[in-house]
């Protein structure tokens, strides 16, 4: 060995190589985040919508046997305007949040953090609106077919409604509990917070889309 080579000289080299380029390192992670997330979300997604063809099977079978007469019997009817208003607020929270993933593009945060509360704030009026709606229906789980599917359907999408509020949470409270550190640094972790935003857009309209299917069958289709 050379006494002017040190021992391990090339790994060594390397790392110092790293440390003196975080930004390097950082945008690897931010890669791998963003790959991560874009195929996790997409996965999650599937998931959910197959959770949601059951109910939709259910409906259509039971509304084709009928059994007894029983699918839906009559006075078994759901309370429409509190259907619309879950199903409209379910799409402006969407819209919102996807509005202000778009400006965080342009680092806007400002902008983000305006329509990304708009956003949760409609997320949480849709849980006010279907608790309001399971208040003024009269019919219960063993009244026909038609029923057991409306509360098995809608109690399911509003668990999983709430997962979508909690999660606009988490993206909102990044940026209030953490302002930017420096101009270096543009926004409150910005590169991080953009893939977040991507994945939860495709959980929200995922769900957008179970409601539209849901609010057809179990409120427009007698």
């Amino acid at each position: 060995m050379s006494a002017s080579t040190p021992p391990d000289g090339p790994d060594l080299a390397a790392g110092l190589s790293i440390k003196s380029d975080p930004g390097a390192a950082r945008a690897d992670d931010v890669r791998q985040l963003t790959g991560n997330l874009t195929i996790g979300s997409r996965l999650f997604a599937s998931g959910v919508a197959f959770l949601f063809i059951s109910f939709l099977f259910a409906f259509f079978y039971l509304r084709a046997v009928n059994s007894n007469g029983l699918w839906r019997p009559k006075g078994v009817e759901p309370v429409q305007i509190w259907g619309i208003a879950v199903l409209l607020f379910m799409i402006l929270s969407a819209v919102a949040f996807d509005y202000a993933r778009r400006v965080l593009v342009g680092a806007a945060e400002p902008q983000w953090r305006t329509w990304s509360i708009v956003a949760l704030v409609c997320g949480i009026l849709v849980v006010v609106f279907q608790g309001i709606d399971y208040a003024a229906i009269t019919f219960k789980t063993d009244q026909g077919g038609w029923a057991s599917v409306f509360w098995g359907w809608t109690v399911v999408q509003l668990l999983f409604w709430l997962g979508a509020v909690y999660w606009m949470e988490t993206l909102v409270a990044q940026t209030i509990r953490r302002p930017p550190a420096s101009p270096r640094e543009g926004t409150a972790g910005t590169d991080l917070l953009r893939p977040s935003a991507d994945a939860a857009i495709v959980y929200l309209y995922t769900m957008v889309t179970v409601a539209v299917i849901s609010y057809v069958l179990l409120y427009i289709i007698k």
